[in-house]
């Protein structure tokens, strides 16, 4: 695990609108820009955490692949994230699942989902990523009564398939947040956090070591198909491929026609107070842990390893600008924490879900061969790194059945201009009701 001085910003002084993760990953490898014309087996464009994930498995199974990324790895969605390790769906459960996909395809997403924090755990061990990794546990409160009720129910959906899961009673739930507005919580052993752009740059060290070739400040500026192979030019070089994956999550609109108006975006805000002090911390959150609840208008919070309180809040109309941005923080921590009356906000910065209409990982397949691993549901360290391990595998031997998400051909969004706007319409409307 990293450690890290609780160093803090001067009291009264505005809090950095760059990430907490900026200031508290070690430095990532030394990786070149594109330079030269190449050849290889396997371009993965994307240097998120579904292209690294792609690139390691497929370079440990002996695949030559290559990555390319337009700034560092882990510099967009990956690193703007707040970090969650959630085993869970966001809309479903193993049981819902079935009768949208069928009772096989189902339950295959659902060993997917339900190993996938254990996945990432597993992988960070492997490689020694230091990435502040905390597998202390992750919940979904449950806010009203009728909630608690189905998250009974859903505890022994996952536990009658073999997952840590448990539902938390009221009195436990409130005494392991320090909140005490939740009825409950669904409780994930497995899951946690971690500092995701540490973890982005440790994949890249380890892709890197393993023999895939990653180049940075390279983005794509065309990707054509010559013959039987995959071009893609950078104003360095080009690449040509006999196989494509494209791992830009929101980006993969500008690199293939097919993928236009296929996600939309939820944007949000994270940040860091300044570290707590013991006495807080034997309040808040005193066994660890992290959460996200299941109100409209969500609320987030967990520690990192030096006891700063991380937590954000999804972007509405409503609340504008650095100053509304900072004091809709504060107000929120002390909206949920009983004490924290006057809390210090050290870092807050935006960031990005993209996000499915389905709100289901979704693996695209396009013309020639190539494929598409799109929108991450505000679930993608977890998922995405799954998947990528799953896609390494189906190109290195073949076997479609490696694969827990049937691939199939993109839809674009109806509207998706006016639709881009509805989440953040949602959560002025929730906002208001809050």
């Amino acid at each position: 695990m990293m450690q890290h001085q609780p160093i803090a910003r001067p009291r009264g002084e505005a809090p950095s609108t760059s990430t907490l993760w900026l200031a508290t990953a070690p430095a990532g490898p030394h990786l070149p820009a594109l330079s030269a014309e190449i050849e290889t087996d396997v371009l993965v464009i994307g240097g998120g955490v579904a292209g690294l994930s792609t690139a390691l498995h497929l370079a440990e199974a002996g695949i030559d692949a290559v990555v390319l990324e337009a700034q560092q790895p882990g510099a967009a969605a990956t690193g703007w994230s707040g970090g969650l390790i959630a085993p869970d769906y966001i809309r479903h459960t193993p049981e819902t699942i079935g009768p949208v996909l069928g009772r096989q395809a189902a339950e295959r997403l659902t060993r997917m989902i339900g190993t996938s924090a254990a996945t990432v755990f597993d992988l960070i061990a492997r490689h020694a990523i230091a990435c502040d990794a905390r597998q202390d546990g992750f919940y979904t409160p449950a806010h009203t009564e009728a909630l608690a009720t189905n998250q009974r129910r859903y505890a022994m959906q996952w536990h009658s398939r073999g997952y840590p899961v448990e539902f938390v009673e009221a009195a436990q739930a409130r005494r392991a947040f320090g909140v005490e507005r939740y009825c409950g919580a669904l409780r994930f052993a497995q899951g946690g956090s971690i500092n995701p752009l540490a973890y982005a740059r440790g994949l890249a060290r380890a892709a890197a070591g393993q023999g895939a070739r990653i180049f940075t400040d390279s983005p794509v500026l065309s990707l054509d198909r010559e013959g039987q192979r995959w071009v893609a030019r950078t104003a360095g070089g080009a690449v040509s491929a006999r196989r494509l994956v494209l791992a830009a999550n929101g980006g993969n609109a500008a690199l293939h026609p097919a993928l236009r108006a296929t996600a939309l975006p939820l944007h949000v805000v994270q940040f860091s107070t300044a570290p707590l002090a013991a006495e807080a911390r034997a309040h808040i959150l005193p066994d660890g842990g992290a959460f996200t609840d299941k109100v409209p208008y969500l609320f987030t919070a967990r520690y990192d390893g030096a006891g700063r309180l991380i937590s954000g809040y999804p972007l509405s109309f409503l609340v504008r600008g650095p100053k509304g941005h900072l004091r809709e923080a504060r107000r929120r921590l002390r909206q949920h924490f009983a004490g924290m009356a006057d809390p210090q906000i050290d870092h807050i910065w935006e960031g990005v879900a993209w996000v499915n209409p389905t709100l289901l990982p979704e693996l695209y397949e396009l013309p020639e061969g190539a494929l598409a691993i799109q929108a991450c549901n505000g679930r993608g360290l977890s998922t995405n790194t799954a998947i990528g391990i799953e896609v390494a595998a189906m190109l290195a031997t073949g076997r479609r059945d490696a694969l827990s998400i049937t691939p199939r051909t993109p839809s674009p969004i109806r509207m998706h201009a006016a639709a881009a706007m509805l989440p953040k319409l949602l959560m002025s409307m929730a906002y208001l009701s809050h």
